[in-house]
C-alpha cells in the first residue's frame, strides 16, 4: 500500500478516536455531540455553496448525496443511543469491526476490489481483535452470547457506517469531496435532529445553550469528525489505487486509541480480552500495510 495513503489513514483514525472519546465523555448530554456535528457542517456550508455556484453540481449527484446522508444520519442517532448505554471500549470496537467486515466483503463483491491473501489475513486479525473487545470476562458460551447481545446497537451502527462508506467510495470519483461531505452532512444532521426533536423534545434553543456552555467539546467533536472523514474522501479522490477494503481496516487503529483513552481517562477496565484485541488489531494493520 502507498505510504502516503497509509499515513493519512492513520491520522484519520486518530482523529476519529479522539472525537468519539469526547462524545462518550459527554454522553450524559448527547446534544454536545449533535450540536458539534451540526455546526461543523453549517459553518462550512457557505463556502460549499459559493464553490457550487462557480463549478456547478451535477443533478445526478443529488440522489447519491441523499442516500449517503440518510446512512450518516442513522449513524449519528445510533451513536447517541450507543454511548448512552455502553462503554466506549466495548461498543466502539464492535461498531468499527462490523464496518470492517462488511466493507471488505461488499467492496470485493460490488466494487470488484482485489484483496491480497496477506491483506485478507490482516483484515481477519483486525476483526478478531475487534470482537475480542466485545466479549465479557466470562468463559461460558452463555456469558459470551449475552455480552455480544448487549452490543446490538453497536452492530447496527456498524452497518450504517458500511452504507455511507460504500456510497461515498463510489460517489467521490464524480463529486467534489467537499461538496459530498458537507451536503450529505446537512442531510444527515437534518434527519438526526428532526428525529430527536420529535422523540426527545430536542430544540434549537437547547443547541444554542449547549454551544455556549460546551463549545470546546462541540468544536473538538465537530471538526474532529469533519477533518477525519474528509481525509478519507480525499484519499479516494486523489488515489485511484486506494481500496475501501484496505483503507477501512487501517483506520480501525482508532479502536486501539479509543480503548486506551477509555482505560486512562474514563476508568474503564482493561481486561485480558481487550488487551488481546489490541495486539490482534496492531498485527492485522501491519499485514494490511505489507499486503
Amino acid at each position: 500500500m502507498n505510504l502516503t495513503i497509509f499515513v493519512l489513514t492513520l491520522i484519520s483514525g486518530i482523529l476519529n478516536a479522539t472525537w468519539n472519546f469526547f462524545s462518550k465523555k459527554k454522553s450524559g448530554d448527547y446534544s454536545v455531540m449533535v450540536t458539534g456535528l451540526a455546526l461543523s457542517h453549517l459553518i462550512i456550508l457557505p463556502v460549499t455553496l459559493v464553490l457550487m455556484a462557480i463549478y456547478g453540481l451535477d443533478p445526478k449527484a443529488i440522489p447519491v448525496i441523499l442516500l449517503s446522508g440518510l446512512f450518516a444520519g442513522l449513524n449519528t442517532l445510533l451513536l447517541v443511543f450507543m454511548y448512552e448505554s455502553s462503554d466506549i471500549s466495548m461498543a466502539y470496537p464492535v461498531t468499527r469491526g462490523t464496518g470492517v467486515m462488511f466493507i471488505a466483503i461488499l467492496s470485493s463483491i460490488l466494487l470488484g476490489e482485489h484483496v491480497s491473501r496477506m491483506a485478507i489475513v490482516g483484515i481477519f486479525l483486525v476483526l478478531l481483535g475487534v470482537f475480542l473487545f466485545a466479549l465479557s470476562r466470562g468463559r461460558r458460551l452463555s456469558d459470551i452470547w449475552e455480552s455480544i447481545k448487549r452490543q446490538k446497537i453497536a452492530f447496527f451502527n456498524g452497518l450504517s457506517m458500511v452504507g455511507y462508506n460504500l456510497v461515498d467510495r463510489v460517489a467521490v470519483q464524480s463529486i467534489n469531496p467537499l461538496f459530498l461531505y458537507n451536503l450529505r452532512g446537512v442531510v444527515a444532521m437534518s434527519f438526526a435532529i428532526g428525529f430527536l426533536m420529535l422523540k426527545r423534545g430536542y430544540t434549537f434553543s437547547h443547541m444554542r445553550d449547549t454551544f455556549r456552555c460546551e463549545w470546546k467539546y462541540s468544536c473538538i467533536i465537530g471538526y474532529g469528525s469533519f477533518i477525519g472523514y474528509t481525509i478519507i474522501l480525499l484519499i479516494y479522490y486523489l488515489f485511484a489505487e486506494a481500496k475501501a477494503s484496505y483503507v477501512t481496516p487501517i483506520r480501525e487503529t482508532s479502536i486501539v486509541i479509543g480503548a486506551i483513552l477509555g482505560f486512562i481517562f474514563l476508568k474503564e477496565k482493561a481486561t485480558i480480552n481487550k488487551i488481546a484485541g489490541i495486539l490482534s488489531i496492531v498485527l492485522g494493520v501491519i499485514l494490511i500495510k505489507i499486503g
